[in-house]
Formats: structure tokens, sequence, C-alpha cells
């Protein structure tokens, strides 16, 4: 079987830079990976857990994984000791790749990797290639499985609408366990570029510096990426490398979106807001950089490849600009399937190309397409169906930083103050006052609490379930 990536196609050149002056060549990391062999070369299919950082470590240990027809999966190796645990006991992975702790079979630079026998466990499917967690923290032992189309497909089509080649320069923003991370890695090892290897938060002075310095040509970011961005000062930045942005892993706000649009053409440089999910290997959608004002708040339309649509409650096709219903994407990058255990990694394709987003939403006169909001993320309130997205994005237009839960019969928000000091009454007060204006809920059935921090995981995405529980300690955090 091939490997993933066809390394030998770009021989020698550059595939990795480190802050430290470290330069690695394609043949340099398929020599590494060579060292491996004497482990992964079983003709069975091997399950290695990867305890990812952004380093070159778990760049070789990924590649090692892959290229050898294994199957990768990708943990945060900051996980807690008893997640970790529960995760090595579900999916009993035949090798860890961790960091140096003891007397591992095969050691590079700080890690080493630890070989496991487990009795009885069966084969592996043939085509999964990698397994990745729907969420930052890794709790729950649901992983996404991705074949190997599902990988090298969704790269190609990344690559194919970023116009990506191998002058490419991409900076490791993002952390390489979760799937917007990882496809950045994989859409630019596909054309032969090079990565920019830090691990490096991007509010230090050493993150720009090293950008700066090797000719950084992109950035990538979630929401709250940008909203950091802002506040450390990014507009007066003089980055004359940088081509172009990146942003998914959630809805940026409409004013925000607006701003990097405006900026990015006073700056020369692409601003891509796209559209994705792990079951989607990484991307679903993208809005070209030529409708950022023209079609503020759309992701775009499908990826190439790919294909998007509406159903309506009863599963009939929504056919019809402006009306409402459930986004369904088709295409080569959609997952195999959730994996709950070991058991679950011998299994086929489940879902046939074909994934049901959750999302509500509708495309235009122009067949752009807008979200709306979550299928889960609605309460019931006097008998009304209430879309908590709605509400959350509407008050944030009007510069509330406001984010919702509750349950049915009570609509609950929390009111993010930055600044350690108590918020007025009387905003809070406006804020209830809006929402009853607006939405025609009562204000009996509306609480609004002031918190000072909003919970996050490990990719800066809004941790929902951490906001019910601080604002409901009584519901169950799922």
């Amino acid at each position: 079987m091939d490997p993933l990536f066809n390394l030998a196609a770009f021989a020698d050149r550059k595939a990795i830079i480190t802050p430290s002056g470290e330069h690695f060549s394609y043949s340099d990391l398929i020599r590494e990976c060579h060292r491996f062999q004497p482990f992964l070369e079983a003709r069975n299919k091997k399950l290695v857990m990867i305890l990812a950082q952004n380093n070159m470590e778990t760049v070789i240990g990924y590649l090692a994984a892959v290229q050898s027809n294994h199957t990768a999966m990708m943990v945060d190796a900051h996980l807690d000791s008893d997640m970790m645990d529960r995760l090595i006991s579900t999916y009993k992975p035949d090798f860890i790749w961790r960091p140096v702790r003891s007397q591992g079979v095969v050691k590079y630079k700080d890690y080493e990797l630890i070989e496991n026998r487990w009795e009885g466990q069966p084969e592996i499917h043939p085509e999964l290639a990698v397994l990745l967690s729907t969420s930052g923290s890794t709790g729950s032992p649901k992983l996404v499985r991705l074949a190997k189309k599902n990988v090298t497909a969704n790269a190609r089509s990344i690559a194919d609408y970023l116009c990506l080649t191998d002058t490419e320069r991409a900076i490791t923003n993002l952390p390489m366990h979760y799937s917007y991370g990882l496809s950045v890695m994989n859409s630019h090892l596909t054309v032969g570029a090079t990565i920019l290897l830090t691990d490096a938060p991007i509010v230090k002075q050493e993150f720009w510096d090293f950008f700066k310095a090797e000719g950084g040509t992109s950035l990538t970011g979630v929401p709250y990426t940008y909203e950091i961005l802002k506040r450390i000062g990014f507009s007066q930045m003089e980055l004359p490398s940088l081509r172009y942005m990146t942003q998914a892993g959630g809805k940026l706000g409409k004013e925000l979106a607006l701003e990097y649009a405006e900026l990015s053409r006073l700056k020369k440089f692409d601003f891509w807001m796209m559209y994705g999910a792990t079951e989607a290997t990484a991307r679903i959608a993208y809005l070209d950089p030529a409708y950022n004002l023209t079609k503020a708040g759309s992701i775009g339309k499908a990826i190439p490849g790919g294909k998007l649509r509406l159903c309506d409650e009863e599963g009939n096709s929504v056919t019809e600009p402006l009306a409402q219903g459930e986004l369904i994407y088709e295409g080569p990058n959609v997952m195999m399937g959730y994996g709950y255990d070991r058991e679950d990694l011998a299994k086929s394709d489940q879902l046939n190309d074909v994934l049901l987003t959750g999302d509500i939403g509708y495309f235009d006169a122009d067949g752009f397409y807008y979200i709306t909001g979550r299928k889960n993320r609605f309460l019931k309130i006097l008998g009304k169906r209430i879309g908590l997205s709605e509400i959350e994005n509407h008050l944030q237009g009007l510069g509330y930083h406001c984010y919702l839960g509750g349950q049915d019969e009570m609509l609950m928000i929390a009111y993010h103050q930055e600044e350690s000091v108590d918020v007025p009454m009387a905003t809070l007060n406006n804020v209830r006052k809006e929402v009853f204006t607006r939405f025609k809920i009562p204000l009996d059935l509306i609480q609004v609490i002031p918190v000072q921090q909003i919970p996050r995981n490990s990719y800066g995405k809004v941790d929902y379930a951490s906001i019910r529980f601080q604002l409901d300690p009584t519901s169950s955090v799922k």
C-alpha cells in the first residue's frame, strides 16, 4: 500500500524549520522515520497513540505511523493522567509515542516509543489512517475515524482552493492534535511546502520573531485567536511576507470579520473564512476573500470535490433561497464513523461520504451558505423553540459579550466582563430587556449572570458544556 504522503517527490526541499535553527528536508523526514521500521513494519495494522505537541518529535512520530500504513491516534500530550489512562484502557494502543520516561524501544530527541501487548485484539480496518477527538479535552472516549482517502482528499482540496505551492511557509499556531492544526500540516506536506514548527503562543514575541525571520506566509486561527490578535495590536504589525490568513473552528463575529476583511485589503493579504468539522477531516466550505464584504457572515460554498445541501425536519430537500434546514455535506473527506473503543476500529465506512452536520442554515440567491445555529442549541420556553445561537449572535452584534445556556423554561446568559470589576446592574438589565424586546421571551424567564472567565477547550473554542455548569451547577455536563 502506498504511504499517505509522497515525501520522496520533494527530496531536498525544506520541510521543517524550528526556532532553534534546525532545518529538515523531505529526505530527512524519510530518514528519521526509518528508525521506526523494525517495530512498525509488521503486516497487521497497529494503533500508534501519539502524545502530540508542536514539536519535531510529534511530526516524526505521526509520519512514521501513517507512512507505514498504521493508524495514528493524535492525543493532546497535556491531558491529565486520568483521562490519558481512560483512553489507553479504551483503545488499547499497540504503541505509545510519548515524552521520555523510561527505556522505550525507540527514542528520538525527547520522545520514546513504548510497546504494549494486548490479548485478542481485533484487526484494525485497513483503510483507517488517523483518529482524532472532536473535544479539546478528549474527556469522552469518542474519536473520529479517518480513512487514508479522507486525509488525502481534504489535504488536496485545501491546497487547491488556497492555491498552495512549495513556496509556502506555514507556522504552527494551532495544536497538531486538533483537526484544523493537523490539516495545515497535511496540506503543506502534500505540495512540498515548508512548516515553521513552533509551540510558542501568538502572544509571545518569540513567535513573531520566528515568523518574520523565516518569512512566514500564513497564519491560522479560531475566533478566539482573532480576538487575541486584535488585543495585541496585530493591525500595527509589519509582516511583509504574509500572504494569507485563514479562520475556522467556529463563527467569527460579523464585526470582527469585517475588520479583518478590511485590514486584509489594506495590508495586501487574503483573508479566508472557512467552515469545517473534524468529522469531515477538517474543511467543508470556504468563503473566497473577494466576497468578504458583500457576503459577510457567510461560510461560502463547498470545497472542491464536495457538495452542500439542506434538508428540512421531515428530511425533504430545501430548494428555496433563505429557507432554513440542516446542512448536509457530501464528499470524500467525510469520516468512516465514530470509534468508541478498540473494537470499533475494525469497522468499515458507515457514512458513505455523507455527513449530517447538525448545523442549521440557509443559502442565498447566489448559492452562498449561512449558518444560523445548531440543532442541539435550542430550548423550549412556553412551548416555543428558542435558538440560542441566534440570540447569542444578536447580543454579540450589539457589543454584549454574552454566551448562552440554560434549560427548558429558563434562558441563562453568561455576561463576560474581562476587567476585574463588577458589571453594572443596568447593563445586565439592558441585556434582559433586549432579549425580551427582540425575541419575546418573558423577563422572569431570563437570567443574566456575570462571569469573569469563559471556559475554552485546548483549541481555543468556547466550551458550552462548562458554561452551562457555571450558570447552573445542578446541570449535567456532557
